[in-house]
């Protein structure tokens, strides 16, 4: 929007005397409880890390615009914005409620952020009519841009982008003499492969230029072609730096082996996100436009209107509420929840051929355990077998998140085929109740049984079919019986050789035998 084409109220400091503090205590707790929702997923997944500077950029915008902002317009009507904001701050009791069990369900963080924008138009329609509605737009959607994606559509997207990535480096390499082979997001050379570590964590500089390319094109007044325009030159910026840093690591590790890889990954990632970044940067500066808001006078501004009363201690009281609410629904079950038995893992390190599998450092920075690792051995009957296991302390909300990193979302990213599963399934182990779920997988010829376990510290279902669910369904039976994060175990056992999965299930039950143990 053109800042310059509007008349303000006559100065700053007149401005800030007609701040209604009420107003802005409702709404500033209003959007404070959204960020502390969101700044989970900010903490723990480091695709989106850049969330943290969302709100404080969004801030910066919200009071560049209102040192210029335009005259307060009289609504048409105030009943119904009023009835708005009360409503959709009711409908977050229940969003909290079910946002508590269930803080990787990113349908949820969409709800909540969708509902506090439409409360916040509402609120500054009443206060100053279409025309603040529109004036304050962009600062007050740009929280979207931190909102995580829906797991499924961001997997697609990010699982294209890096299968692209992928195909083109191969080309590349082959034109040059470089014998390489994709397999999914993989890159196989002759020392080996190149590229699992990212099946997971995706193209994560997309994300962050996106953002950094919508504050650019405000921050320089551009017009909405323009602003466009710099979006898309975004994009394509991002996808081109990733195509060299792909081809710098596969380069490297084809010259001077895999080893050399983890001494690379972390400067050449630097190297091209302050690239990208600087990129947009002096696009932008070649785009032209202004940086510069000045604020207008004018004699007969017209500050905004006083939102009722009762409806910001509406506001002030759902929001309260809501949290209040959702802490004692989930104290109430937790008091009177059945203990269980904790467990943990002995790993068989006299077993034949063991070999710790060490975690890379980009997925112990998406995880982020309090403690775990990986193993691998040969089995009594000559079968390879490997074991990861990570544990997280109650409170440590990352392990709630590894939902959205099991086997049937990253091994199909690293180039295996999903042949059947997941089946829920009930092992005794030991004393101790596991719930599993059951994959199988083809790796070239090679078939992987997988059988991951997620165990949340509560007890289990009586039926393999109750374990946890992770559909809508599934997600809502938490809610109700007030399932939270307790602490958080996840155990991954793969079985390789065997021809059926009857073979390989009994098989797993031995090997677990022998490595869980109780307490």
């Amino acid at each position: 929007m053109d800042a310059t084409a509007t008349t303000a109220i006559p100065s700053i400091d007149t401005t800030r005397n007609r701040i209604d503090w009420v107003a802005a205590s409702a709404f500033g707790l209003l959007w404070l409880a959204l960020v502390a929702r969101l700044r989970f997923e900010w903490d723990v997944n480091p695709q989106y890390g850049y969330g943290w500077t969302v709100p404080f950029l969004a801030a910066f915008v919200f009071w560049r615009r209102f040192r210029n902002v335009p005259d307060a317009e009289r609504p048409l009507n105030v009943l119904i914005p009023a009835i708005l904001i009360i409503a959709g701050a009711a409908a977050l009791v229940p969003v909290r409620l079910i946002q508590e069990a269930n803080p990787d369900w990113r349908i949820l963080s969409w709800s909540m952020a969708l509902a506090v924008i439409a409360i916040s138009a509402a609120g500054l329609y009443i206060a100053g009519g279409l025309r603040w509605v529109w004036h304050f737009a962009f600062p007050t959607l740009f929280i979207l841009v931190a909102v995580p994606w829906p797991t499924q559509f961001e997997q697609a997207v990010i699982q294209g982008l890096m299968r692209a990535v992928a195909s083109i480096n191969v080309e590349v390499l082959n034109a040059i003499g470089i014998s390489a082979v994709q397999m999914g997001n993989v890159i196989e050379v002759s020392s080996g492969f190149v590229g699992i570590a990212e099946a997971c964590t995706g193209v994560r500089s997309l994300q962050s230029t996106f953002m950094v390319s919508l504050f650019l094109g405000e921050f320089y007044q551009f017009s909405i072609f323009r602003r466009v325009v710099l979006v898309i030159a975004g994009a394509i910026l991002a996808f081109v730096c990733n195509l060299i840093r792909t081809f710098l690591l596969v380069w490297v590790a084809e010259s001077k082996g895999l080893e050399a890889i983890h001494s690379w990954h972390d400067p050449a990632g630097l190297t091209i996100l302050f690239a990208c970044m600087f990129g947009l940067w002096g696009l932008s500066m070649l785009m032209g436009g202004s940086s510069s808001v000045a604020p207008t006078a004018s004699a007969h501004a017209r500050g905004p209107l006083q939102i009722p009363r009762v409806v910001l201690i509406c506001l002030l009281a759902l929001t309260v509420t809501a949290e209040a609410a959702t802490q004692a629904w989930y104290g109430v079950h937790e008091a009177r929840a059945a203990k269980v038995e904790p467990w943990n893992v002995a790993w068989p390190k006299e077993a034949k051929n063991w070999k710790e599998v060490p975690v890379t450092p980009e997925a112990q920075e998406l995880l982020r355990y309090n403690e775990g690792g990986g193993g691998s051995w040969t089995g009594g009957d000559g079968k390879p077998w490997t074991m990861y296991f990570f544990k997280w302390l109650p409170g440590r909300t990352a392990g709630l998140f590894i939902k959205n990193h099991r086997p049937d979302v990253c091994l199909p990213a690293s180039g295996m085929t999903l042949r059947s599963g997941p089946q829920n399934k009930l092992f005794e182990v030991n004393g101790v109740t596991l719930p599993i779920r059951a994959y199988v997988f083809a790796s070239g010829a090679t078939l992987l049984h997988v059988y991951y376990c997620y165990w949340d510290g509560t007890p289990p279902e009586s039926a393999p079919q109750d374990q946890e669910n992770w559909t809508a369904g599934g997600r809502m039976d938490a809610v109700k019986r007030g399932k939270r994060d307790v602490g958080t175990q996840m155990l991954e056992i793969v079985a390789q050789g065997y021809e059926n999965e009857e073979q390989a299930e009994r098989a797993v039950r031995d090997q677990l035998a022998q490595v869980v143990k109780r307490g």
